[in-house]
């Protein structure tokens, strides 16, 4: 009898392969091997990873470090940036309105925000680090909390936290994944894995070393799998001396789901009373 292994499963294959060898053993007057112990042990060991390629993503993410402003970017400074963003629903248009944003660093890699949505500014989301409300002139109430964890979560592997936090890791691992086609530019991909085995992908422009899309994926508890949540960055201005996309278009399992444009932006002391939900509403200075 012919068998055409080719068709068959391979937990099929290894039982005929198996049999047979047996069958063989069997003619051949020799007893069939020894069922191995029960506290044998089949040890896998992974190759390390190439040492070459391992330095080459190194040095890939100095050269991001610095193309995004170096020691300026480290220092997380303040700003104010206007702007306009979009929201999408399966790749469609929902809505479009300006907003202003003032950002304020803290102590570690913590921050505030507080952005000022619709040409009135008179709907301001404030988020702390550990809170996302939202205050109009009826009052203040809590974002959903759906919305809160993305928006810490999507912090978490931001361009600031790529560089203040996982380029400067000792124990992040890094991976070269050659060269690739990205949002119609040659780019280099190099992926981080921290020690809490969360993995973040950035694509670097070849000539300019500046990201061109970043990359992660999150368990999604409700279904069980997993989300993938990427954006991906053009138009850069050096505003001064810090890199700045002006275009950001994000895309949340394979949709697009909102898109920023950038109109200004100053580097400039903020004043801390604007993260309070006392702060005023409406257009001030």
């Amino acid at each position: 009898m012919f068998l055409f292994r080719s068709h068959l499963p391979q937990y099929v294959q290894a039982a005929c392969a198996a049999s047979l060898l047996m069958a063989a053993t069997v003619v051949a007057g020799q007893s069939p091997a020894a069922k191995p112990k029960a506290d044998d042990r089949i040890v896998v060991t992974q190759t390390s990873p190439n040492g070459t390629e391992d330095a080459k993503a190194r040095t890939l993410l100095t050269q991001m470090t610095a193309a995004l402003g170096g020691d300026l970017r480290m220092q997380r400074q303040d700003y104010r940036l206007e702007g306009r963003t979009s929201t999408f629903f399966k790749n469609e248009p929902t809505g479009s309105t300006e907003y202003v944003l003032y950002h304020h660093p803290l102590a570690g890699s913590n921050f505030e925000d507080r952005i000022e949505l619709t040409k009135k500014r008179d709907i301001v989301q404030i988020w702390t680090p550990a809170e996302g409300y939202e205050v109009t002139f009826k009052g203040r109430k809590d974002l959903p909390k759906e919305d809160r964890e993305a928006y810490f979560r999507r912090q978490k592997y931001s361009l600031d936290s790529l560089v203040t936090t996982w380029v400067n890791d000792p124990q992040t691992i890094v991976i070269y994944g050659g060269h690739n086609l990205v949002a119609r530019r040659q780019a280099d991909t190099i992926t981080i894995i921290n020690a809490q085995n969360e993995s973040l992908t950035v694509d670097l422009e070849v000539d300019t070393h500046l990201p061109i899309r970043r990359s992660f994926k999150a368990r999604n508890d409700k279904y069980k799998d997993f989300d993938e949540d990427i954006e991906e960055y053009s138009d850069w201005h050096n505003e001064p001396g810090t890199p700045v996309p002006f275009a950001t278009t994000r895309y949340f399992n394979g949709d697009m789901v909102s898109q920023r444009f950038v109109t200004k932006i100053e580097f400039r002391p903020v004043d801390p009373s604007f993260f309070s939900a006392t702060a005023p509403i409406g257009k001030h200075k």
